[in-house]
């Protein structure tokens, strides 16, 4: 297995230009890896990213340095596949590479493949917009149950696959766990694209694949200072900003759907972070607190 050269390049550039390099300092970079490029092909590279992958890079005159335009949830997904394609070029063709690997890489919660032999029907229905047929059990539940589902979108989350899509029996989109799906076959019945762009712009507004929580509302999360260092290094959602802050505390914005796994962030914190606003929210969590505390009395 022989990653292309076009995708090398566009990896080493995407990977260079997040530190905003000159045309010369890219250059170089690639150079030193091996990509001896003329400026023509380097300059058509760089216009060809757009083209390719969606990513448009800009050059800023005044700093004379590049950078990319607008980033967005989906350049890291793009930037996400061409790293593990990045992987997949170490291994080669050879799979005792595979084990010799492993012993030096660790992966969040992945190794289990469970599920994972529907991720390409899934995709073949999602791109044909084709209905599936899924039968599907809950953790909590003694038997399957069917669903008919049109799908949409692919997440990883947590060490797990998730389907995102659209049922008739639901107003919300419904999420199902690949690693709980029992039988699935595509149907020939196609639906439109129309509601695509909704579910896009539904899981944009969230952390992780809960999409029940219908409105979107200013959250306020204060943190203290050691705990706001590494929310501010791996941010909870793309909308965070910092509100206030002083020498003990910061507080953080967020512009998102109050869900599941925004709970699970918050209580996941401990006393290191309060919530602020909502209030409702804020009192949901403090019952939260309460009744887990009450598990280690006496």
């Amino acid at each position: 297995m022989s990653l292309p050269s076009k995708l090398k390049r566009y990896l080493l550039i995407l990977e260079k230009i997040q530190r905003q390099p000159s045309f010369a300092v890219l250059h170089d970079h690639l150079a030193e890896h091996g990509f001896e490029l003329s400026h023509r092909t380097l300059q058509r590279d760089l216009e060809r990213l757009r083209i390719d992958l969606g990513i448009e890079v800009e050059y800023d005159r005044p700093n004379n340095v590049y950078r990319i335009a607008e980033p967005n949830e989906e350049h890291d997904t793009v930037l996400q596949l061409l790293e593990r394609a990045q992987l997949l070029e170490l291994v080669g063709d050879d799979p005792k590479r595979v084990r010799e690997f492993a012993k030096h890489i660790d992966f969040e919660g992945l190794g289990r493949l469970q599920g994972l032999q529907h991720l390409s029907p899934l995709l073949r229905a999602i791109r044909e917009r084709k209905e599936v047929v899924i039968m599907y059990r809950r953790f909590q539940a003694a038997q399957s149950k069917e669903h008919r589902v049109r799908p949409q979108l692919l997440k990883e989350y947590h060490g797990r696959w998730y389907v995102l899509g659209w049922s008739k029996k639901y107003t919300r989109p419904i999420t199902l766990g690949l690693d709980r799906i029992e039988g699935m076959h595509i149907t020939s019945v196609r639906f439109a694209a129309d509601k695509s762009r909704q579910l896009r712009d539904i899981v944009a507004s969230m952390i992780g694949v809960d999409a029940s929580a219908e409105r979107i509302e200013t959250v306020l999360v204060r943190a203290s200072a050691d705990q706001a260092k590494y929310i501010r290094s791996l941010p909870w959602h793309s909308s965070q900003q910092v509100e206030r802050e002083d020498e003990e505390h910061v507080v953080f914005r967020f512009t998102l759907r109050p869900n599941y796994e925004l709970r699970q962030r918050i209580l996941s914190c401990g006393a290191q972070v309060r919530l602020l606003e909502p209030r409702w929210l804020a009192l949901e969590i403090r019952d939260m607190h309460k009744a887990a505390a009450a598990l280690y009395k006496g």
